[in-house]
């Protein structure tokens, strides 16, 4: 008893209790400010395990500095074993190597909890939201058009857009892209079209417009009871629409007991007044470019650069404008002048409103696919995805410029939630098959192919997945028979030719590729040559594909399966390696 009543005295003497004290009342403020700025920064609650675990281990760090050393006016000083004073000491030598050694602790401890924290979905420099948490899942089906004018559909279309985009930028939602929800049969239940998209909520609505004046009812319904949860009546002027596509997904936040960060508080308060004009022009020019037809992209960007002359000050009509050049760009076959185009509208875009996400995703597409400044696009990017965590473009072409990097765990995260984000795109879910296969997942690339035909029968890249997974099982007539589904197919009929190639009916392929010439195909015709065996042929294609700024060209350098028999050519090293690749 006496021997513990010492203990304890030792432990006062040297102000062990005072320090331990001191210790806690310090990590409960580290622990309330913590809560407080991760979730005004958006950052996810998962965080705050790591700061407890930095605080726990730095426990017994604090108990043995109070034990051995104390602060006075002199500085450090060693605390001496004494009878009842304290008895101090200046340092020794062993008494650095200490404290060095502590200080490393203290920093490594520190250190891995920032690197653990920044790796968290959510984390502004980690790839933001995989596996976010999300509070709510939704998906807004296609508003009906009752204003008994079929004119007006591109209105009913745009705000059913503009209310996903509102969404989206609510980083706790997990937002179905508007490609899916145009796919669900009207047929569907609530509760089936809510196991088909895997959401938990439906949005569904109309628009009328009656003059100047709109008129939105929208309802909110759980996909699993189909029991309504909201339901509000807006009747707004045409000039106020944006203002009110940002009221309604408040309010949806509110209904199923969303909190807002600040951040997204302050985006989603903007009063969107703009040009009635302007607003309109958008709106129909984005419902023709996304029927993804050339002639509706060139009828859509006619009217946008209309509305940009009209109005230089329109960040959406510039924004528009850069998402119509990018997709005219993104091919084997780009359009000439269509990325620098693309640029200069996102550019502009940017400066008037500088949180648009579609501005910076248009900037690194430009980054990505033309400067080929991969660094740069991976921030911009990123940023995109910041500002709309439900972007699935940005994904998307973040997948592949990971793929590229050859960083494949994070290609294959990417893809994965593009297919979450858009489950009955074909597109993306054709790619995501593309990925398994180049990661080496064949049963998975499989499953996947078959899907993307299940969702959209005879959708080209389907076959050309499917293809090349029965060419690497050795089923050569099978994935012959596949491609020929493309044999006809302008932008799809050099991978039959790349087939017959591999299987060694090098005569065929040559043919084909020698009819190709005509179309300034370099970067398929690179693939070709390389397949066929041709390495001086496929080599100089790779060189036209570079100096003719095709945007695929880096992948056809590192990525395709067709060119693998050349990656170790010193030609093809030089080229990698003009890229930083």
């Amino acid at each position: 008893m006496a021997s513990a009543s010492r203990y304890i005295a030792e432990l006062r003497r040297r102000h062990v209790f005072r320090v331990a004290g001191i210790y806690i009342v310090g990590a409960w403020v580290i622990l309330q400010v913590s809560d407080l700025a991760f979730d005004n920064f958006g950052l996810p609650g998962e965080a705050m395990r790591f700061v407890w675990y930095a605080l726990t281990a730095g426990f017994p760090l604090a108990i043995f500095w109070g034990w051995r050393y104390d602060i006075t006016s002199k500085g450090i000083v060693r605390t001496e074993a004494a009878g009842g004073e304290i008895a101090t000491t200046p340092l020794r030598s062993p008494d650095y190597l200490i404290l060095a050694a502590l200080a490393a602790i203290t920093l490594s401890i520190v250190g891995g909890a920032i690197n653990k924290i920044q790796s968290l979905p959510g984390s502004a420099s980690s790839s933001y939201v995989l596996n976010r948490k999300i509070v709510s899942s939704i998906a807004v089906l296609p508003l009906q058009n009752l204003s008994g004018d079929r004119s007006q559909d591109y209105l009913a279309a745009g705000m059913h857009d503009a209310l996903i985009t509102s969404l989206a930028k609510i980083r706790a939602f997990r937002v179905t892209s508007r490609t899916s929800t145009l796919r669900v049969s009207k047929m569907l239940t609530v509760p089936e079209i809510g196991d088909r998209l895997g959401v938990d909520n439906i949005v569904e609505g109309s628009v009328t417009r009656e003059d100047d004046n709109v008129r939105i009812i929208v309802q909110l319904i759980d996909a699993k009871t189909d029991e309504h949860i909201w339901t509000e009546n807006y009747v707004r002027s045409f000039d106020s629409l944006v203002a009110l596509q940002n009221e309604m997904a408040t309010s949806i936040a509110s209904a199923v007991q969303v909190r807002l960060t600040p951040d997204e508080m302050r985006r989603l308060d903007s009063r969107g007044e703009v040009n009635p004009d302007t607003y309109d022009a958008y709106l129909r020019a984005m419902y023709k470019i996304r029927r993804e037809t050339g002639k509706g992209m060139r009828e859509g960007i006619d009217l946008l650069t209309d509305a940009v002359e009209n109005d230089p000050t329109s960040s959406l009509a510039w924004a528009g404008l850069a998402y119509g050049y990018g997709e005219l760009g993104h091919s084997p076959f780009p359009e000439d002048g269509a990325y620098p185009r693309a640029k200069a509208a996102a550019d502009r875009a940017m400066e008037l409103d500088p949180d648009l996400a579609e501005a910076h995703l248009g900037v690194a597409m430009y980054q990505t696919y033309y400067e080929w400044d991969f660094d740069a696009a991976e921030k911009s990017f990123l940023r995109a995805i910041e500002l709309n965590p439900n972007l699935s473009t940005a994904y998307y072409h973040l997948a592949w410029l990971m793929e590229l990097l050859e960083r494949g765990d994070e290609a294959i995260r990417y893809g994965e939630i593009t297919k979450e984000l858009d489950p009955l795109s074909p597109f993306f879910s054709g790619w995501l098959a593309a990925q398994y296969r180049y990661a080496g997942m064949h049963e998975k690339a499989l499953e996947e192919a078959h899907t993307t035909l299940r969702i959209r029968k005879n959708y080209p890249v389907g076959h050309l997945v499917l293809g090349w997974l029965y060419m690497d099982e050795g089923r050569v007539d099978d994935a012959i028979a596949e491609h020929e589904h493309l044999r006809d197919n302008f932008y799809w009929s050099f991978a039959y030719a790349v087939t017959l190639a591999r299987a060694g009916r090098t005569e065929e392929a040559l043919e084909i590729a020698e009819a190709l010439k005509d179309r300034n195909v370099s970067y398929v015709l690179g693939q070709l040559y390389a397949a066929a065996g041709e390495h001086d042929a496929a080599y100089e294609w790779m060189l036209k594909a570079r100096d003719g700024k095709i945007p695929w060209y880096p992948w056809l350098l590192t990525w395709h399966f067709e060119t693998e028999s050349m990656r170790d050519d010193p030609r093809v090293v030089a080229l990698a390696e003009e890229l930083g690749l």
